[in-house]
């Protein structure tokens, strides 16, 4: 009886225990549930950040209706924010005065690269003309012409012999076609311009690893010297000499008879209009054989006779014929 006592007293001792554990645990928790917030502290929020300002541009529109062909003032422009400027755009007045539209703009268009005349034809001179040659490592100087540089052209020609004893065979004759002519583009890149803007073809001005071997040069060609370029490429082989931007030297038509032409003048023609054949648009509309890109020759060569006017006119030679006309004296270009 006495041991039976002892051990529900025990039981009881560790189920009071137990029970207090479980009362303790309960209103801990309690106390964590029903505790206040913290009070946020009084302060003034911060003022909201600024909003971020909106993306503008410039672009270029016409003040006035641009016509095809005439030179872009000043005072036909105006600037003009935009959000997005358009793809071939400018943003600055100065990079359009002077250009020249290839087609009408009207008035409030935004200019573009799109509507303005090919960059390589603004970047001639008066007289003269574009021409493509075609080059190789060998005939483009190994690929070292860049655009803006000055070469001569050199044309090769095979020619049969015009001795009878040697009928059938064939000798290289070589001579200068045209000097001292500017490069415009050589392969992919073009010349330089100044304050290119996005949208518009910049060119390279150095021989990237990855880029394609040349095939063709662009060269500005005097009028006078369009007509045996074209004929010189037709008849033989074409080379490029690099030569220094600082040498002027230059050939003197003055030493030699001028080339016959294919087209012979009229016999009714008044002195004035005699004198009109020396200028370079009528030389070249006349046009040469393909013969006087070296001469006549060998052997047949014709008598050189100077280009002086005579007495109180002009000598007019064509091949080894001259005829004399009492027009004023004509500077040959």
């Amino acid at each position: 009886m006495h041991n039976v006592s002892r051990i529900a007293a025990i039981v009881l001792v560790v189920l009071a225990t137990v029970l207090a554990l479980v009362a303790f645990n309960l209103g801990k928790r309690r106390q964590v549930q029903e505790a206040p917030a913290p009070v946020a502290a009084a302060t003034t929020p911060p003022p909201p950040a600024p909003a971020a300002p909106a993306k503008v541009a410039h672009a270029i529109v016409a003040a006035q209706a641009l016509p095809a062909g005439e030179v872009i003032p000043a005072s036909s422009l105006r600037d003009m924010v935009v959000s997005t400027a358009p793809e071939g755009s400018y943003g600055q007045l100065a990079l359009l005065v002077g250009q020249v539209p290839r087609v009408d703009i009207p008035e409030g268009t935004v200019v573009t690269s799109a509507l303005l005349a090919n960059p390589i034809a603004m970047q001639l001179r008066p007289g003269e003309r574009a021409l493509a040659v075609p080059v190789d490592e060998v005939s483009g100087v190994g690929y070292r012409v860049q655009p803006g540089d000055y070469v001569d052209v050199v044309v090769t020609l095979k020619m049969e012999e015009l001795n009878p004893a040697a009928m059938g065979r064939q000798h290289t004759d070589s001579r200068l076609l045209a000097s001292r002519l500017r490069v415009l583009a050589y392969g992919a890149r073009d010349l330089p311009s100044v304050g290119v803007t996005p949208g518009q073809s910049a060119s390279a001005t150095r021989n990237d690893a990855g880029e394609a071997a040349a095939k063709m040069a662009v060269l500005a060609v005097p009028l006078a010297d369009v007509d045996p370029l074209v004929l010189g490429l037709q008849a033989g082989k074409v080379s490029l000499a690099l030569r220094h931007p600082g040498d002027q030297g230059m050939p003197s038509d003055l030493l030699f008879p001028l080339p016959p032409t294919v087209l012979a003048p009229r016999g009714d023609l008044t002195a004035e209009q005699r004198a009109w054949l020396l200028m370079p648009e009528n030389r070249a509309f006349a046009g040469i054989e393909d013969a006087s890109l070296v001469g006549h020759g060998r052997g047949s060569a014709p008598t050189l006779r100077p280009r002086v006017p005579s007495q109180g006119g002009l000598e007019i030679i064509r091949g080894s014929n001259a005829s004399s006309s009492h027009a004023p004296q004509a500077v040959t270009p």
